[in-house]
C-alpha cells in the first residue's frame, strides 16, 4: 500500500480516537523495538567483524588466497625435496634491454627459505639453477627464446644490505574498523627492522601525513608513531596521491641503497589528482620498488599494475595473521633471495620468463615463471609513445624490418581488449607542409592497415598525419630531423 496509515486500517474510528490510538501504538511499538534491539545486543552468538569477517569470507578452496610466507631458513642438505617450491618473487626491468634482474626464492611448504644453492654460499659444485627460457608475446604469434647465458648469486643475512623503507597506511573511513590491527602491525613492522635500515611511516586519507620521517633508531620511531598514531583519520581516500608522496619521501637518500615503498590499503580511490601512469613513471625515475598490500575485497587492478611495473610485489590479505605474515615475508624476502641476471631478447610487450630448478636425483625439474612488460602501455590516457616503424625514403610502404614491431603492437592490443590508440605520422621539414602532411597521413594509414589486417578491430584505432607541424627536435641537424620522422601513438582508452 503506497499511502499506508493507521487510519486506513481503522476506518471506523473518529479523529480523536484515532489520534489517541496512534500515540499509544507508537509508544508500544517503540518499546517493542527497543526490547528487540536489547535482545540482539545481549545475544551471546559471535558475529565476526573486520579482519575476522574478511577471513570468514575467504574461499578455502582458493589456493591463491592461502600463500606460504617465508619465516626462517633451512640449508638445502636438510631440506625435504618433496616439499620444495620455487618462485620468481619479483622482476626489475630498469636496465632493459641490457639486463633483466630476477629475485627468486626457493622455499618449502613450511615457510623455510632454502639456502646454500648458489655462490657464494653453495656447498659443492652441483648446479641447481639449470636452464632458462622466455616466451615473447601473449596471444598473437607468440614465440620461444632461449636464454643461453645467465648468472645466479645467493643473498643472505651475511650480506648485510641496508634498505630505505617507507610504510604508508590507509587512514580513510573504510579502514576505521581495523585500526587496532593496523596499530599492532605497524609497530611490528618497525620492530623487525635491521640496525642499518632506515624506515619511515606515513598515513593518508585525502591528505598525506608523515608520522615518522626516515630514520634508524627503533625506539625513537616507536615513540613518534605512538604519539601521532591517532591523528589524521578521514572519510576520503587519495590513494594515488599517497603513493606519489610516499615515493617522494626517498628524495635525498643514497641512490645505491634500495628503496622500498609498502602501501597497506583496501584500494578505494575517490580523491586523488594523480593518475596511475604518473606514479609508475615517478617510481621508475627514482628507482623505488612498490609493494602493495591489499586488504579484503579491495580494488586490485591498479595496485597490481603499480607493483609489477615498479619491480615490487602485490599481496592480498584477509586476516590480521596474514597481515603480520606479509610484513615478515617482505622483510625476509628482501634479505634472502637468489638473484638471477641475463640479457633478454628484444621485444616490445609481454615477456614470460621460465627458470628451471634441478634437484639431485629428482625425476622432474621445478619451474618458476614470471611476467614482465617492456611496452609503454602503463602510461595514462592521453600519453604518447614512439615506435621504430620504418619506411623507405619518400614512400608509405612499411619496410620488412618493421613487421615485427607491428606484431608486437597487435599482441599488445589483442591482450588488452579495452586499449584504443591513435596512430600519428610525423615528418621533418624537408619539402612543403602540404606534401609532408599527405605523406605522414599515408604512412599512418599504412600502419593502421597492417594492424587491422592482423585481427584488431578497426574501431579501436584511428590515424592522422601532421607533416612537420609538431617537431620534437630541431630540424637544423640530421639527428633532429631523424627524431622528427616518427610514428607516434597516443593512448585513447585503456
Amino acid at each position: 500500500m503506497s499511502n499506508w496509515s493507521y487510519k486506513t486500517i481503522l476506518p471506523d474510528m473518529g479523529n480523536a480516537e484515532y489520534k489517541n490510538y496512534s500515540m499509544k501504538s507508537i509508544v508500544i511499538r517503540s518499546f517493542v523495538l527497543l526490547a528487540i534491539m536489547f535482545a540482539i545486543s545481549s545475544c551471546k552468538t559471535y558475529h565476526p567483524t573486520d579482519f575476522d569477517f574478511m577471513a570468514s569470507l575467504e574461499d578455502p578452496l582458493d589456493t591463491a588466497a592461502k600463500p606460504i610466507y617465508i619465516t626462517s631458513t633451512l640449508p638445502i642438505d636438510s631440506a625435504d625435496y618433496s616439499k620444495i617450491i620455487y618462485d620468481i618473487f619479483r622482476i626489475e626491468i630498469d636496465e632493459y634491454p641490457n639486463k633483466i634482474k630476477l629475485y627468486t626464492r626457493v622455499f618449502d611448504s613450511l615457510g623455510h627459505f632454502i639456502t646454500n644453492m648458489a655462490d657464494p654460499y653453495r656447498k659443492g659444485d652441483y648446479r641447481y639453477f639449470s636452464k632458462m627460457r622466455e616466451q615473447l608475446g601473449k596471444v598473437y604469434n607468440t614465440r620461444e627464446a632461449a636464454i643461453d647465458t645467465f648468472a645466479v648469486r645467493e643473498f643472505g643475512a651475511k650480506d648485510s644490505i641496508p634498505y630505505n623503507i617507507v610504510l604508508t597506511v590507509d587512514y580513510s573511513g573504510s579502514m576505521n574498523p581495523i585500526l587496532g590491527a593496523i596499530f599492532e602491525g605497524t609497530e611490528m613492522f618497525i620492530r623487525m627492522k635491521f640496525d642499518y635500515d632506515q624506515i619511515g611511516i606515513a598515513t593518508f586519507n585525502k591528505d598525506f601525513d608523515v608520522k615518522v620521517p626516515l630514520m634508524r633508531d627503533t625506539s625513537t620511531m616507536l615513540s613518534l608513531f605512538r604519539a601521532k598514531r591517532n591523528d589524521g583519520f578521514g572519510l576520503f581516500t587519495a590513494l594515488n596521491d599517497a603513493i606519489y608522496h610516499g615515493t617522494a619521501m626517498f628524495e635525498g637518500t643514497a641512490e645505491d641503497v634500495p628503496r622500498v615503498l609498502v602501501i597497506f590499503t583496501d584500494g578505494d580511490e575517490n580523491y586523488s589528482k594523480k593518475e596511475v601512469g604518473e606514479l609508475i613513471e615517478q617510481a621508475k625515475n627514482m628507482n623505488v620498488h612498490i609493494f602493495c598490500v591489499a586488504f579484503g575485497y579491495s580494488k586490485d587492478d591498479d595496485l597490481k599494475a603499480i607493483s609489477s611495473y615498479t619491480g615490487g610485489k602485490f599481496y592480498k590479505v584477509y586476516s590480521k595473521e596474514q597481515m603480520v605474515s606479509v610484513f615478515r615475508d617482505i622483510y625476509m624476502s628482501l634479505r634472502f633471495y637468489y638473484y638471477i641476471t641475463y640479457k633478454p631478447p628484444k621485444y616490445w610487450g609481454w615477456h614470460t620468463v621460465f627458470s628451471y630448478l634441478t634437484l639431485p636425483g629428482a625425476k622432474d625439474d621445478i619451474i618458476a615463471d614470471g611476467e614482465y612488460d617492456t611496452s609503454d602501455l602503463w602510461k595514462d590516457v592521453g600519453d604518447e609513445f614512439v615506435m621504430p616503424i620504418l619506411f623507405d625514403f619518400d614512400k608509405a610502404i612499411l619496410k620488412e624490418d618493421s613487421k615485427p614491431i607491428i606484431e608486437e603492437i597487435v599482441d599488445a592490443m589483442l591482450s588488452r581488449p579495452k586499449l584504443r590508440l591513435e596512430i600519428q605520422g610525423h615528418t621533418d621539414n624537408v619539402g612543403s607542409q602540404e606534401y609532408n602532411a599527405k605523406l605522414s597521413e599515408d604512412r599512418a594509414r599504412a600502419v593502421y592497415n597492417a594492424i587491422v589486417s592482423s585481427g584488431v578491430d578497426p574501431s579501436r584505432l584511428r590515424y592522422r598525419g601532421f607533416g612537420f607541424s609538431k617537431p620534437v627536435a630541431s630540424n637544423a641537424t640530421d639527428e633532429g630531423r631523424a627524431k622528427n620522422r616518427r610514428t607516434q601513438f597516443v593512448v585513447l582508452a585503456k
